[in-house]
């Protein structure tokens, strides 16, 4: 007994030290993840405050704020000027505008009554069927729902029938004649929206009157509470669910019309300056109209021989660096976690933005008769994270650095569109990027890019024939450049980094490779069922949009493990007794667990990348083995003897898409073999495990949805049924036909 307790004490002890140790390790890297973040921010900063050029109109004086004295002399207007409003002013405005355009929605007046007539099939399907047609329902209720109706005569019936009908309907013709949206009410910051008629009128209606899908099923039970008996209730409910469809529908299109026009209808400038009027007098204090006239007049300048600036200039330097950044970091902790999680990818991002700013900062500096701000690469590493993370990653990176050069450039808003402009071009050319050599395509439509943005802004601002030629010529440099920086910097990243792009896991989709064919000759059964997990694996990431190369070629190593001790698996038990038989079930299940730590060694030995190593643990989770452990407690006279853990995969969890796809296709290909098996069976075999993983919490740790488990239920049983269909027996040729 008291070795017993000793022993207890020193697991706790020992799993309170591996506790701890884990703890220190999150902590550290926390610690290290925000002297990323902090070390950027004062670098990137650093680029907005500093100016080696000590000119007047190249280095603005911060003291000219309102309520200041003028120390100037007095400043005459030589030429007649428009009083241009501030920037951040007249971006508020077109900001404000913007905000404040009603949402625009077009009314589908066809929508009642198609659920009206929809509501009438359903009664009238309910008042013909009994009993024994139940299972001819061309809709879904469940049986014991509609027992009720059933079990009364047919008189009965029609009479309750149509009560609940009547009662629908006229739910039904209050909630459209209010307004029936289709977007959540919560997610609308006005008041009122402007809805589209028929007869191409707009109405403006108050977002309190109207119903969105949350509110049309809440209202909806809260009628059926108080108008069906209680016995109807829950096939009223399951009717109206049915019928939930709006007929005022969110239109993008005519709310971005609305909201282009109303900015483009905020004025630029707030007034007028005529040649020879005073502008300020010596002494005078500095009011906003007087610094905007300022502005106006030295085009964004300010008029001071102290080049000296105060803190606040610094303040708003770091400040306006760390809201940029802080729109990328926000989506990183929110959408990409994964990303944010890992200090080594963090450092990329961050490395990528700090080498942007210089440039910005460099090309600022440096005054050219050619466009050097064109040559920013931006492009080059807006295709690097796309390869590298994803596409809509790559999208906030390039939106990131292409502010940062506008604000660096001193609210630069033509470089930085463009930037933005030919940056997602860029990312998007290489979003499904299947081999290196593919990036080089990418050159022609960065070139686009620049061409058409420059020529637009070039007749914009009424640019010279050679300026637009030196800007295209310098845009078609950064073109060419893109695909040859991106190549030399991934592999830099894949040669230095535990970071596997798509284009690397590319590498391992050949099933020559020496590790399959190790599993070929050694394991044949598991190889064979490799192949048949992947083709399903491969197929259900399809279909929910994961990631299907990483899911087959994931797929392919996730049984290396089994090499080591092939005969104790049933596939490989061909023409064998089953050695299982004449072992402890406890070592048994030792066995087939340790499959998982040798194939993650056998992996290691082979340097494959760790995103497919991965698969390894993460196919099994951390779920039981049921088959040994059940034996375990039928030969065991103390049941309590026999532990849980001892009988779990190590883990961990599926952390991933791809990883929760496998776990479920792995068990799912055994069905294959079943025979006699309808889809509906199928399915169902396929949504009870399902069911079993998840109230496991075996996918507690990724983000697959409900709607995904349910898609990827259907695409193995459709799949299934194609890989086990039979073959039609031929008859032979007789051999005399005479």
């Amino acid at each position: 007994m008291a070795n017993s307790n000793q022993n207890v004490f020193k697991k706790f002890v020992s799993n309170q030290r591996f506790s701890d140790s884990v703890e220190q390790n999150k902590n550290k890297s926390f610690s290290l993840r925000i002297l990323i973040i902090l070390i950027s921010v004062l670098v990137i900063g650093l680029f907005f405050v500093i100016n080696i050029d000590d000119k007047p109109y190249d280095a603005p004086d911060y003291r000219i704020i309102p309520g200041n004295i003028w120390e100037g002399s007095q400043l005459v207007a030589d030429f007649s000027f428009p009083i241009y409003k501030q920037q951040s002013d007249f971006l508020d405005d077109r900001q404000k505008a913007a905000d404040n355009t009603l949402p625009v929605f077009i009314y589908d007046e066809s929508v009642e009554e198609a659920m009206l007539n929809k509501l009438d099939n359903y009664i009238t399907v309910l008042a013909e069927i009994n009993e024994n047609m139940n299972d001819k329902l061309d809709f879904s209720f469940p049986e014991k729902i509609i027992s009720p109706i059933l079990s009364l005569n047919k008189s009965q019936k029609l009479v309750e029938l149509k009560k609940l009908e009547k009662i629908l309907a006229q739910y039904l013709q209050n909630v459209y004649s209010k307004g029936f949206i289709n977007i959540s009410k919560e997610k609308m910051l006005v008041e009122d929206i402007s809805v589209n008629t028929e007869n191409n009128e707009f109405k403006i209606i108050p977002i309190i009157n109207l119903t969105d899908k949350n509110s049309f099923l809440i209202n909806a039970e809260k009628m059926i509470n108080s108008n069906i008996p209680s016995i109807y209730q829950p096939l009223v409910l399951e009717i109206i669910t049915k019928l939930n469809t709006p007929n005022l529908l969110f239109s993008k299109e005519l709310t971005d019309k609305a909201i282009e026009l109303n900015m483009h209808n905020v004025p630029r400038t707030i007034g007028y300056v005529k040649k020879g009027e005073i502008i300020v007098q010596n002494g005078e204090k500095l009011t906003n109209e007087i610094i905007l006239k300022i502005n106006s007049y030295h085009s964004s300048s300010y008029i001071l021989g102290d080049s000296s600036t105060s803190i606040l200039y610094y303040i708003g330097g770091f400040g306006h660096s760390t809201i940029i950044l802080s729109i990328l970091l926000l989506y990183l902790m929110l959408i990409r976690k994964r990303i944010f999680a890992d200090n080594a990818q963090l450092l990329i991002i961050m490395i990528i933005l700090v080498v942007i700013s210089a440039f910005a900062w460099i090309t600022s500096q440096i005054h050219s008769q050619y466009p050097l701000e064109l040559l920013i690469t931006i492009p080059s590493f807006a295709m690097l994270v796309a390869i590298v993370f994803d596409s809509r990653t790559a999208f906030y990176v390039t939106i990131t650095m292409a502010l940062l050069i506008s604000g660096i450039r001193g609210n630069d808003y033509i470089t930085g569109t463009i930037m933005i402009f030919t940056g997602s071009i860029a990312a998007y050319t290489v979003r499904d990027i299947q081999s290196r050599t593919q990036m080089y395509q990418s050159f022609f439509y960065i070139f686009i890019g620049f061409l058409l943005t420059i020529l637009i802004f070039g007749a914009e601002t009424s640019l010279k024939i050679e300026d637009i030629v030196k800007n295209i010529i310098t845009g078609f440099i950064n073109s060419l450049m893109a695909p040859l920086l991106t190549f030399g910097l991934l592999f830099i990243i894949e040669r230095y980094s535990n970071i596997s792009t798509d284009l690397k896991i590319k590498e391992y989709d050949n099933l020559d490779h020496p590790l399959l064919r190790m599993i070929a000759e050694k394991a044949p059964g598991t190889y064979q069922h490799t192949l048949s997990v992947a083709i399903l694996a491969e197929r259900c990431a399809r279909e929910i949009n994961a990631n299907p190369l990483l899911t087959k070629v994931g797929t392919y190593f996730h049984d290396l493990g089994k090499i080591t001790k092939s005969e104790y698996f049933t596939e490989n038990q061909i023409g064998i007794e089953n050695k299982h038989d004449l072992i402890a079930p406890k070592k048994s299940a030792k066995i087939i667990i340790d499959h998982v730590a040798e194939g993650i060694v056998l992996a290691n030995e082979y340097h494959l990348p760790q995103r497919i190593i991965d698969f390894i643990p993460m196919h099994h989770g951390t779920t039981l083995v049921k088959h040994f452990y059940a034996k375990a407690l039928e030969s065991a006279e103390n049941k309590n003897s026999v532990s849980q853990a001892d009988f779990r995969y190590p883990g961990p969890k599926p952390r991933t898409k791809e990883s929760a796809i496998l776990m479920i296709c792995d068990f799912a290909e055994a069905i294959s073999r079943l025979e006699d098996k309808t889809i509906e069976e199928i399915e169902e075999i396929i949504e009870k495990n399902i069911h079993d993983r998840v109230t496991d919490g075996q996918f507690d740790e990724c983000d697959i949805t409900l709607n995904d488990l349910s898609i990827i239920k259907k695409t193995i049983a459709k799949n299934i049924i194609g890989m086990s269909h039979k073959r039609v027996a031929y008859k032979e040729i007789p051999k005399n036909p005479n």
